[in-house]
C-alpha cells in the first residue's frame, strides 16, 4: 500500500499518510475551493488502509488493538474543511475502532494564544468520540 504525499500551499495543508512509517499527519491551512474534493484521497486512503489491515489481522490471531495518532497541526481551518475534518474523525472512530480493531488518537497542535483552535479540538473531541492529545504550540 503507497503512501498519500499532498504538498501544502497558501490553501491547503500538507498531508502524509504512511503506514509504513507510522506517520499519518495535517498541517498547515486547510481552506480549500473545495473540502470535499480536496480530502477525497484521504477518505480513499483510510479506506484502503483499513482493508489492509482487515487483510493482515485476518493473517494474524493476535487480537490486540493497534494505536495510531494522526496530527493535525492547522494553523487556520475554515468551516467547510471543520465539517470534513468531523467527517474525517468520525470515520476513523466508527470503521478504524469499531469494525477493523484500530484506534486513532489525535495530536491536536494549536497555537498558546488561540484559544478558538483549542475549543474547536475540544468540540470535535465530544462529537467524534476519538482520543484528542492536546498540544500547545509556543
Amino acid at each position: 500500500m503507497e503512501a498519500l504525499k499532498v504538498t501544502g500551499s497558501d490553501s491547503h495543508p500538507t498531508i502524509i499518510l504512511d503506514h509504513l512509517e507510522n506517520k499519518y499527519s495535517i498541517v498547515g491551512e486547510s481552506r480549500p475551493e473545495n473540502p470535499m474534493k480536496f480530502y477525497e484521497p484521504v477518505f480513499n486512503w483510510f479506506n484502503n488502509y483499513f482493508n489492509h489491515v482487515y487483510v493482515f489481522n485476518d493473517l494474524n490471531t493476535s487480537s490486540t488493538k493497534s494505536i495510531k495518532k494522526l496530527t493535525i497541526k492547522l494553523d487556520y481551518f475554515n468551516s467547510t474543511s471543520a465539517k470534513v475534518l468531523f467527517d474525517l474523525f468520525t470515520m476513523l472512530n466508527e470503521v478504524g475502532s469499531k469494525k477493523f480493531n484500530v484506534s486513532f488518537e489525535i495530536d491536536w497542535y494549536y497555537p498558546v494564544e488561540d484559544t478558538d483552535m483549542l475549543d474547536a479540538g475540544k468540540e470535535m473531541e465530544k462529537m467524534c468520540g476519538l482520543k484528542f492529545n492536546y498540544c500547545p504550540k509556543i
